[in-house]
């Protein structure tokens, strides 16, 4: 039974994992700050996980004492560890680059057989902070003694939520002309890809989700699914782009997720197709859950 440690179990993306690495019978050993999450389901209807962790490791990626031993005796390591919403207390390079990198040391010191990265589609073309430190990060691994598997997924469901709740108000805001194309994928579709690409050495691989939608598109279906009429209003690109590098002046952790969000509502994100979930059946789960 090969043994594997992830980092971010409590996230979108880490709960599919720890589910999928337990329906293949793997050893899950978890990092988590607040153990008590796992016992409950995520906002993005992502799985409670409680009973399905082998073993338990309270830690903080940016605190290198918390992980020391953390990997010893696993096969595997896995992490998706980034931020995820602003914060005023840590940076992108305190999470997204040195935390990644304090578990990679541990890994190393461990010896073991190979280091799981969840990088972004296209991220040496997306400008900002966040983007910055998880290439950081992936060039350091790069470099690093033990071989590794990048992956780098186009978006997830639980981002495409967001079309979701401004539909249920009434009216959908989008980028430009909302005419760029992208393949999101669902957590579950993501996590079976992951763990079946364990196997490989050395690869960064890309993917996306079955069906390529327009943001346009994603927007009609979630009114579609909500019962609302179709109201948009399309937002000039160029002034917002000016918007948020104001940002940067007094707010740099909105500006880092601002520069993000932008530059991925406005570029081509299509990858290689994989997966079953569709975004309109990921859309009515959510709104039937949200109205229970």
């Amino acid at each position: 039974m090969k043994k594997v440690l992830v980092a971010g179990a409590t996230g979108y993306l880490g709960r599919h994992v720890v589910k999928e690495l337990k329906k293949q019978g793997f050893y899950i050993k978890v990092l988590a700050r607040s153990p008590e999450k796992m016992k409950m389901q995520g906002k993005h209807l992502e799985p409670a996980i409680a009973d399905d962790v082998d073993e338990i490791v309270e830690a903080d990626m940016t605190d290198p004492k918390s992980l020391q031993g953390c990997c010893d005796g696993m096969d595997y390591v896995f992490t998706s560890v980034g931020i995820t919403k602003p914060s005023s207390k840590l940076t992108f390079m305190d999470v997204d680059y040195q935390g990644n990198k304090n578990l990679l040391k541990e890994a190393e010191r461990a010896g073991i057989e190979k280091f799981m990265y969840i990088h972004v589609f296209k991220a040496e073309e997306i400008e900002g902070p966040a983007t910055e430190a998880k290439q950081r990060f992936v060039d350091h691994l790069k470099s690093a003694k033990v071989p590794y598997v990048i992956v780098r997924p186009t978006g997830y469901y639980s981002d495409m939520a967001e079309y979701l709740q401004m539909a249920e108000k009434g009216r959908v805001y989008l980028i430009g002309s909302g005419n760029c194309s992208i393949n999101p994928i669902h957590g579950s579709d993501l996590a079976a890809f992951c763990v079946d690409h364990f196997d490989r050495e050395n690869e960064e691989v890309d993917v996306g989700g079955p069906e390529v939608l327009t943001h346009q598109e994603i927007a009609e279906t979630a009114f579609r699914c909500t019962g609302n009429k179709v109201k948009l209003t399309h937002l000039p690109e160029g002034f917002l782009k000016r918007i948020v590098h104001l940002v940067k002046w007094f707010n740099k952790p909105y500006y880092a997720l601002g520069m993000f969000f932008l530059n991925v509502m406005t570029m081509e994100l299509v990858a290689p197709s994989h997966g079953e979930v569709l975004l309109e059946s990921f859309f009515k789960e959510y709104l039937n859950h949200k109205n229970k």
